[in-house]
């Protein structure tokens, strides 16, 4: 059986493989060891959307590069 510690670092090391700093890893590990898990999974969702609207802003900047790339490759230049 596994000990608190393990557990904790496992725990840790998925929250900083999640892009949480240690601010909010801190508070994490307080809410789960505190059972407050709604507070948890909202906090989770929140950081959640903030990775997916970077998601989306570089997508939108990749999509200009390739349109870009593309009008150079088409009109042979600028």
């Amino acid at each position: 059986m596994a000990d608190a510690a393990d557990n904790a670092a496992v725990i840790t090391e998925a929250l900083h493989d999640m892009g949480l700093d240690e601010e909010m890893t801190a508070r994490c590990l307080m809410l789960l060891e505190n059972a407050r898990y709604a507070e948890l999974v909202s906090l989770l969702n929140a950081h959640r959307q903030s990775l997916l609207e970077s998601v989306h802003r570089y997508s939108d900047r990749i999509d200009c590069l390739d349109y870009f790339t593309y009008s150079l490759r088409k009109n042979g230049g600028i």
